[in-house]
């Protein structure tokens, strides 16, 4: 993966600090270096100072760089599955306003007998999904295809788009 200056900048900047510092600290208290304890002490303040400093200063750093850094809101809820390939016949598809999915029945869609509805997302919540479930423009649906992937992504596609 190729990273650009400023993403390498960003990455020196903000990279791991202090982590390590625990571990060699302790070595002249054990290696009965005089002075130990002062030694302790220093490592410890550059330690907190670059925590405190750098860390305070990362969005900064980041526009600096033109590193895009935004906050998300978590969502308490994520489901979820990783494949190593897109699995054949999956397919998400985003219910448009006046396509010939919105305000349709499940079972109302002609996506043929080898397909079916997996799941529907509306608003971030799942509904639950039967022959019965009415589609609204702006739902997200999951559906295992059968032969004909283009066919079916043209129901939830407005008409003249």
């Amino acid at each position: 993966m190729d990273l650009s200056r400023g993403e390498k900048t960003f990455l020196a900047f903000t990279g791991l600090k202090g982590c390590r510092a625990g571990s060699p600290r302790q070595l002249p208290r054990e290696s009965g270096v005089g002075y130990a304890d002062r030694l302790y002490d220093v490592v410890f303040v550059v330690v907190v100072f670059s925590v405190v400093v750098q860390g305070s200063l990362v969005p900064t750093v980041a526009r600096w760089c033109r590193v895009p850094m935004r906050s998300v809101e978590l969502e308490p809820w994520a489901l979820g599955v990783r494949l190593r390939d897109r699995p054949e016949g999956v397919a998400r598809h985003l219910v448009e306003e006046g396509s010939p999915a919105e305000s349709s029945t499940v079972d109302g869609l002609a996506i043929g007998e080898d397909a079916w509805v997996s799941m529907v997302v509306r608003e971030g919540r799942i509904v639950p999904v039967s022959g019965a479930t009415r589609l609204r423009a702006g739902d997200e649906v999951l559906l295992i295809a059968g032969e004909d992937e283009n066919a079916i992504a043209d129901l939830f596609t407005a008409r003249g788009t």
